[in-house]
């Protein structure tokens, strides 16, 4: 992932807000305005209502992010059109652009566009957040939400494995994975598996695995996901499931005597 990506991603500010807009009130023709999103992507935050006259009302909505509301005006013998701009933050209407300009000013500066939103299920409690689109799994896991555990030896190259989490069960690179692509999915980091007290975390304390533990919760995790589907796994088994993690304190004999006896404590 190159270093424009890595970093976190900007927010829309005021300069970044419009490139067109228009009113029409009494008339049919109606410009857009948007928001610039946080990936580049323009947002309209226009609402068209148009109402026709005489003796009765229909009403056409087009409608920018946020819930559909119906705004119906009537007219004796013309057509009037009307635009509503909707805040991509919050959903609030307002009549007239530079109301909205000076509602975001004041509220939310800095804020994110809604949309994003995603439902995480991460050691057994939910979060829902919003997130960036280019925020990897490890970054929202490590940095957002504070598991610590999520390590990056790698600069996230996909080359150590200290990012690794159980997905599902299955041990995965959160650095290779974007956020905005795991919703709704499960995850447990090395935080988890210490809480529900498996035996890994014991044996691995008891093998001395960790010289200066920066590599030790990805071996963990990854480890687990092995006894999970093979509890009485060979050296050589072990030795193939770890391969991918790597420890710049050269400790990979101890870990497999560590995943060795927590496999006979699971027995």
């Amino acid at each position: 992932m190159s270093e424009e990506n890595k970093k976190t991603p900007r927010t829309i500010s005021r300069r970044e807000f419009l490139r067109d807009a228009g009113i029409v009130v009494g008339g049919t023709a109606v410009s857009s305005a948007f928001f610039l999103s946080a990936c580049g992507d323009e947002v309209e935050v226009t609402k068209t209502v148009t109402t026709t006259a005489p003796g009765s009302t229909s009403t056409v909505t087009t409608t920018a992010p946020g819930p559909t509301s119906t705004i119906t005006k009537t007219a004796a013998d013309n057509t009037v059109t009307v635009t509503k701009y909707t805040c991509p933050v919050c959903n609030q209407e307002f009549d007239s652009l530079e109301a909205l300009k000076a509602h975001y000013d004041s509220v939310h500066e800095g804020e994110a566009v809604a949309g994003n939103m995603v439902s995480l299920t991460i050691n057994g409690k939910e979060y829902e957040l919003q997130v960036q689109p280019n925020w990897t799994l490890r970054y929202t896991l490590h940095t957002v939400l504070g598991f610590t555990s999520v390590k990056d030896m790698c600069c996230e190259q996909a080359q150590c494995g200290s990012c690794a989490v159980l997905v599902g069960g299955k041990p995965l690179l959160s650095c290779m994975m974007l956020t905005i692509e795991c919703n709704g999915m499960v995850i447990q980091t090395a935080e988890g598996i210490a809480e529900n007290k498996h035996p890994l975390v014991e044996s691995y304390v008891k093998n001395l695995c960790a010289q200066c533990g920066y590599c030790t919760p990805g071996f963990i995790t990854t480890a687990k996901a092995l006894l999970d589907k093979n509890t009485t796994p060979t050296a050589d088994e072990i030795a193939h499931a770890l391969e991918g993690n790597l420890c710049r304190c050269g400790t990979y004999p101890y870990h497999i005597d560590a995943v060795l006896e927590a496999s006979a404590l699971l027995k």
